[in-house]
């Protein structure tokens, strides 16, 4: 008869356990789920194909560190389909692709290596993409536009809102 009350009691246990807050090694990377609000995903398609896709995060009003008002942060995650052998050619410094704020070129691309921090909180990770803090001068307007363009295949056009 005890066993059969520790048997219940350890089932109740479990079954709500599963409802109560999680904390520590289990808990969800708020930072992570706040960054998709500021994330948004544009892909280049031939023939149902997608020839490049970008993951971009708007990085000014989700971290402290990047929250300037004379530039824009992005953080951008980069996969092109048979993306070039050159090492140096690859992902935003491959020719045939190009990112735009507004029309304008960046003022800094930094690529960023597989451990970085800011990977970390962005919110899709793809093992095949090229990461980079892409920064651009800010922009004196409510929304800014970004563009993916491929000179092959067309482009992609994201737009934010400013906060």
């Amino acid at each position: 008869m005890k066993n059969l009350f520790l048997i219940i009691g350890i089932s109740i246990y479990l079954s709500f356990s599963g409802c109560s807050s999680k904390s520590g090694f289990l808990s969800p990377d708020v930072l992570s789920q706040r960054a998709l609000l500021y994330t948004k995903k544009a892909e280049i398609y031939n023939s149902l194909e997608i020839k490049a896709s970008a993951v971009i995060t708007y990085l000014n009003p989700l971290l402290k560190k990047y929250n300037d008002h004379e530039h824009v942060y992005l953080l951008v995650s980069l996969f092109i389909d048979n993306d070039s052998s050159d090492i140096q050619k690859q992902g935003l410094h491959n020719p045939d692709i190009s990112l735009s704020l507004d029309g304008t070129k960046a003022l800094q691309i930094q690529a960023l290596q597989q451990g970085d921090d800011l990977i970390k909180i962005a919110p899709i990770k793809n093992m095949w993409s090229h990461y980079y803090l892409v920064t651009y001068k800010k922009v004196s307007a409510d929304n800014f536009q970004v563009t993916l363009k491929s000179q092959r295949y067309g482009s992609s056009v994201l737009t934010f809102e400013v906060d």
